[in-house]
């Protein structure tokens, strides 16, 4: 399969068997999640789980979270997590060795909480293991955008914003539907575009205050992660659902968040606690 021919944005109808979640930052943390889909009774035969990205490092079971890619009710866009994966990979994936494992621990991806890696290192053949090898690549598969639905019905799942280039000197801080709909049909996205669909913060931190709208119009309901918050914030219409899976290990307040796109509700499940709680509704926010 030729990685670089598939499209960055692709595109789904809406569930009309079942009911579709979105889940934040994951982050290695399998059990949360797996406790999340047993709250909300989720039924692999017809409801679909979306991910905003950011399977790996940090939390405890990176491998496990990225099996769900295996799962034909699971769509993930990539985030810059699964970036700085395929990054250090790269010549790994086209055929190449592994001769500078013993630099590993100096690179970006080792450094941002990828040291689960190590166990999955056979170095007797100085190659990774083939569970890990099958399932990089399924994330060099992941599109940068999820378009889901459409009309009233329709959202976007991404990992980190739709911030227009120009938004300093433009009205249209963001990118609207039809703009996606022409990535959708196959025109080019721009770098810096790319680059903040992955990477992105100035919406959730720069751009961000009680003055900014909720809603965007023409933009639908976009799913997104990457900025860490206690809350799920809505600006612009995006939603950020990552609540800090990971630091609940450590902190009280953050934990995993699952949005229901059906009921518009959202749980949340954390290791401070054996309970999965409801959350804030949006539609109360």
């Amino acid at each position: 399969m030729n990685i670089e021919s598939l499209p960055h944005v692709r595109a789904l109808p809406s569930n009309s068997n079942g009911r579709d979640f979105v889940v934040g930052d994951l982050h290695g943390c399998f059990d949360l999640l797996d406790r999340l889909l047993d709250a909300v009774r989720f039924d692999p035969a017809c409801d679909r789980l979306f991910s905003v990205g950011d399977l790996v490092d940090r939390g405890p079971d990176s491998l496990r979270c990225m099996s769900f890619l295996e799962a034909p009710w699971f769509h993930a866009v990539k985030g810059n997590h699964e970036s700085m994966l395929l990054e250090y990979f790269e010549s790994y994936l086209s055929g190449g060795g592994l001769d500078d494992w013993a630099q590993v621990t100096r690179s970006d991806m080792w450094l941002n909480g990828g040291e689960w890696i190590a166990s999955c290192y056979q170095a007797n053949e100085a190659r990774m293991s083939p569970m890990f090898d099958r399932l990089l690549e399924k994330i060099g598969t992941l599109p940068l955008v999820w378009v889901v639905g459409e009309g009233q019905d329709r959202f976007h799942v991404l990992h980190a914003e739709l911030v227009h280039p120009d938004y300093r000197k433009s009205r249209q801080k963001v990118w609207l539907d039809a703009d996606i709909d022409g990535w959708v049909a196959g025109g080019k996205i721009d770098a810096l575009t790319q680059e903040r669909l992955v990477w992105g913060r100035t919406l959730m931190m720069m751009l961000a205050s009680p003055a900014l709208p909720a809603m965007q119009p023409g933009l639908s309901t976009t799913y997104c992660g990457h900025t860490i918050d206690m809350w799920v914030r809505s600006y612009l219409s995006h939603v950020c659902l990552d609540t800090g899976a990971y630091r609940s290990l450590e902190e009280g307040g953050f934990g995993l968040t699952l949005h229901s796109i059906h009921q518009q509700r959202q749980l949340r499940a954390s290791y401070g606690s054996v309970n999965v709680v409801e959350v804030r509704s949006l539609l109360s926010a």
